[in-house]
């Protein structure tokens, strides 16, 4: 369509970076990945460390009077997984006393299973997950109020585990799409600030 000079116009092109972007959409992948390991490989010390941390974990759990050697392990293996996730040394080495002890209190029962959004907020601190995604502590936290109306004998104790577990893990996907939904938003954001840039009139 010609402008009122009688030149005809074209819509406006994108060049450079803003072309890129067009053409690569933006992949969220895990902040993790960018770290340098000294080493191992990534996928490698993921499973290692989560599946120590499980166990290590279960081990404690599972401890009575009569099994206090599973106390023993649990409390060796659980801190060596925190030490084997890839993440930063600051981050792994923060998490493991206070994780080990809430953990250990965690044998009291269901009137500690509040303890559980302790373990939630290190894997989400070692995991590099941005603050807003710290919101779903409330999800284990609101399951440790309701649990004690249902379960109320130590007998009991393994729905108290298997619903505290079921939220926390939960929990954790929820906070990685959080992640990759907050990591959208500011991508389209910047987007839109170069976009605006470009398309600023020239004197």
């Amino acid at each position: 369509m010609p402008d009122p000079d009688g030149l005809p116009t074209r819509a406006p092109t994108t060049s450079g970076p803003l072309q890129e972007a067009a053409e690569h959409p933006h992949v969220w992948h895990e902040p993790t990945r960018d770290l340098d390991l000294h080493w191992g490989s990534y996928r490698a010390r993921w499973i290692a460390g989560l599946a120590m941390i499980v166990v290590g974990t279960a081990c404690i759990l599972v401890t009575t009077a009569y099994s206090l050697p599973f106390l023993l392990v649990g409390s060796l293996m659980q801190p060596a997984g925190w030490a084997v996730l890839p993440s930063t040394i600051g981050r792994r080495v923060a998490v493991v006393v206070p994780v080990l002890g809430f953990t250990w209190l965690m044998l009291g029962g269901s009137g500690f299973a509040w303890c559980y959004a302790i373990m939630l907020a290190a894997w989400l601190l070692v995991r590099l997950r941005p603050l807003p995604t710290f919101a779903v502590l409330a999800l284990p936290i609101a399951s440790s109020l309701v649990l004690p109306n249902f379960v109320s004998t130590y007998e009991q104790g393994w729905i108290t585990i298997l619903v505290s577990s079921v939220v926390i893990v939960a929990s954790a996907w929820l906070a990685r799409w959080g992640a990759i939904a907050l990591d959208s938003w500011q991508s389209v954001r910047s987007l839109r600030k170069q976009t605006d840039r470009l398309d600023e009139p020239r004197p």
